[in-house]
């Protein structure tokens, strides 16, 4: 694509004055490419209640109650959903064109003060790849199939980056051992880099399959001679007229999503002599009728490490399985006003350490969700939320952008803001 500097910064003007038009630019080469994002500043207040007094029995797999509080109750700006991007495509011939995309998160309430990792390219989806009418191939740093599949209704236009999400409750588990809270190991919510992606044409008046496969990053489980760290994720959704399904599955290969959340006589991740293999399957389904959409999903979720390989077996993780079920409501009562609300619901579920017992007393969670917005343009709205997250006595489900909650701690956070896309 051959732009200059002058015709890149007309298209980027043209973008932020009139973002109903997405800024789609024509190089001289045939390439079109388009400047979009979201600014999503919300001023939010979080508190913590009700952890567990010193002395609860607790899971085997869960930190001791402190009876102390780890959130400060306070308020803080979050931009968790702001991002912008800019993606492309041009025609190949023979039915197949180039697409890509380069997506990244935009700090817009700390800027340069910002951690690092928040103000860098390609944060969120980036890829390049070849569409035809076969179906489509990407290449990149993209988001599971198992994710997209599931993040159908959203809350009233975020699916993750913002505390009335979902996953943490839904594809996550409900214990950490020390620090903060659940590692995102065990998290079936994933956006996964080295990843190669295929989505097949739609067939059957709706039916498409979706599979990827990622490699593990730098930052997680290195390879090593033992270690295979990768990730295969896959959908099957249908959609037609009012309806939509799905059924999604993922397996994590090496990641040990469980006894990374384990207290540390459990481990296994440092041990060279064993494997892990955790794995998820979901079922989603959708209605919409007039204004209102439903949603409604089903999730069971299975860690597995083979600890019998290990030199000093007794009383490492085995298996963790549990399962959680969500519902959705969002209603467009006019062309302003929207509400919407979920309930997430997880069990205790049931585990097993080798050679030693294991219990999951208080491991379960609920979380609701209320919010509503009112748009002042179809670019622009003004939106309240609220979230409560209650945790039994051993979890610590966590929804907070800054900081954890302490085993059995509840924790309730609301906010007020603004959201504009472009």
């Amino acid at each position: 694509m051959k732009l200059n500097r002058k015709a890149m910064v007309l298209a980027v003007g043209a973008a932020l004055a009139a973002p109903a038009a997405y800024a789609q630019v024509t190089s001289k080469a045939g390439s079109e490419w388009e400047f979009y994002g979201k600014f999503y500043p919300e001023l939010a207040r979080i508190s913590g209640d009700s952890p567990s007094p010193v002395g609860t029995t607790v899971s085997t797999l869960s930190a001791a109650a402190t009876g102390t509080s780890n959130l400060v109750n306070r308020g803080e700006m979050l931009v968790g959903n702001s991002y912008m991007g800019f993606r492309g495509g041009k025609s190949l011939g023979s039915g197949m064109k180039a697409i890509w995309q380069v997506e990244s998160v935009v700090p817009i309430d700390e800027g340069g003060s910002a951690p690092a990792d928040t103000g860098t390219l390609a944060t969120r989806n980036t890829f390049l790849g070849i569409q035809g009418g076969w179906g489509t191939v990407r290449l990149g740093f993209m988001d599971t199939p198992f994710k997209e599949a599931g993040d159908v209704v959203g809350f009233l236009g975020v699916s993750s980056g913002n505390f009335v999400q979902t996953n943490p409750v839904l594809r996550q588990v409900g214990f950490a051992s020390a620090g903060g809270g659940p590692n995102r190991a065990s998290r079936f919510h994933e956006r996964r880099g080295n990843a190669i992606d295929f989505a097949s044409a739609t067939y059957f008046g709706g039916l498409q399959y979706v599979l990827q496969y990622s490699t593990g990053n730098p930052s997680e489980t290195a390879h090593t001679a033992t270690r295979d760290p990768r990730f295969v994720s896959m959908a099957l959704k249908w959609e037609s007229g009012p309806w939509y399904a799905a059924v999604m599955h993922e397996t994590h290969f090496d990641m040990f999503g469980g006894s990374v959340n384990a207290p540390a006589a459990q481990k296994n991740d440092a041990d060279p002599n064993v494997r892990s293999k955790d794995t998820a399957a979901q079922v989603t389904g959708m209605y919409k009728i007039g204004g209102h959409t439903f949603e409604a999903d089903y999730i069971k979720k299975n860690y597995k490490e083979d600890a019998g390989n290990s030199a000093t077996p007794n009383g490492r993780f085995e298996t963790y399985k549990n399962n959680a079920w969500m519902v959705a409501w969002e209603a467009r009562w006019s062309g302003q006003w929207r509400t919407t609300v979920t309930y997430v619901s997880a069990s205790a579920g049931n585990c097993t350490l080798f050679n030693a017992a294991c219990n999951t007393t208080g491991l379960e969670g609920k979380q609701l969700s209320l919010g509503g917005s009112y748009y002042l343009d179809p670019s622009m709205y003004v939106f309240l939320i609220g979230s409560k997250i209650d945790n039994g006595a051993s979890a610590r489900y966590d929804n907070v952008s800054n900081g954890s909650p302490a085993t059995g701690e509840n924790v309730t956070q609301y906010a007020i803001g603004l959201a504009y896309t472009f």
